[in-house]
């Protein structure tokens, strides 16, 4: 197999599976089980560049037992109402930051929901994904929130099923030593990686995803991408 497509293959060969079940989460809208609050969670948690498998994943997961599955947060309805200062969060993650992010975020997609008269908080989520333009992104309700940085708005896009594109430091990193992909900013990025996509017929978030698994060492890591799986599979 030749071209960018067998390179791509080739090099990814022990990602692609994992990264296409992420892929079929992502654009079915079962990042987390649907569950649109967890998926703001793991996006603020992201935001601040921790480990993924090793530390928003397991604080998702404590989130979610602590206010989710007590039944204490449902919606975004009551998420939007908790202080950035609150002592429980502030045990899961001691970061103002993260929580302003998800909070802020929480009540601008409420507002979505109230105004459209959509029926879940996940149509909401996805309303904003489709809607929200990526060149005007600081001028976006969301991508105004403190701390909402040009990833974590398409990250969070990317989670509400839209394939498109984060321009983070690994993924940049790899696509241009391995296919030449290079931009001059992060929004030229973006649109290379569509043009990448469509020349090697995988989705923009699965060429993210395989980056990510295969950056964090796939093989050392299955035990790891198991468990996310299963977590995101109603394993909580």
């Amino acid at each position: 197999m030749t071209g960018l497509k067998g390179i791509f293959e080739d090099q990814f060969e022990d990602a692609l599976a994992a990264a296409k079940e992420s892929e079929f989460r992502c654009l079915q809208g079962k990042r987390w089980d649907g569950n649109a609050v967890l998926i703001v969670v793991d996006a603020a948690l992201d935001s601040v560049g921790l480990h993924y498998f090793n530390i928003v994943v397991p604080r998702v997961k404590r989130f979610y037992n602590d206010y989710v599955k007590t039944g204490e947060i449902t919606a975004f309805n009551t998420f939007s109402t908790l202080s950035t200062e609150d002592a429980r969060l502030r045990e899961i993650m001691n970061n103002k930051r993260v929580w302003q992010v998800a909070i802020g975020i929480s009540r601008v997609l409420r507002g979505i929901k109230i105004r459209t008269g959509l029926d879940t908080d996940f149509d909401a989520l996805r309303y904003w994904a489709e809607h929200a333009m990526v060149k005007d992104w600081r001028k976006d309700e969301i991508g105004k929130i403190n701390g909402v940085g040009l990833i974590t708005f398409q990250y969070l896009r990317m989670q509400a099923g839209i394939d498109t594109s984060v321009p983070d430091k690994i993924i940049k990193r790899v696509l241009e030593r391995e296919l030449g992909v290079h931009a001059n900013n992060d929004l030229l990025f973006i649109d290379e990686m569509e043009r990448l996509s469509k020349a090697i017929g995988y989705s923009q978030i699965m060429i993210c995803w395989a980056i990510w698994f295969r950056e964090s060492n796939i093989r050392k890591n299955t035990e790891k991408i198991s468990c996310v799986n299963l977590v995101e599979s109603r394993g909580f």
